[in-house]
């Protein structure tokens, strides 16, 4: 489950999201899944 103000980096392409809204699933980018890669920012 993605949390809210998680960073997540395709291993492949290199793009980078960030959770604004968050949600059960798992993100992917280029059919795989995305690696968790810090916290982001602090939403208030």
């Amino acid at each position: 489950m993605a949390k809210l103000g998680q960073k997540y980096k395709c291993l492949i392409c290199n793009n980078e999201a960030v959770v604004i809204v968050p949600g059960k699933g798992a993100l992917s980018c280029c059919g795989k899944f995305m690696e968790l890669v810090g916290a982001g920012f602090e939403c208030k």
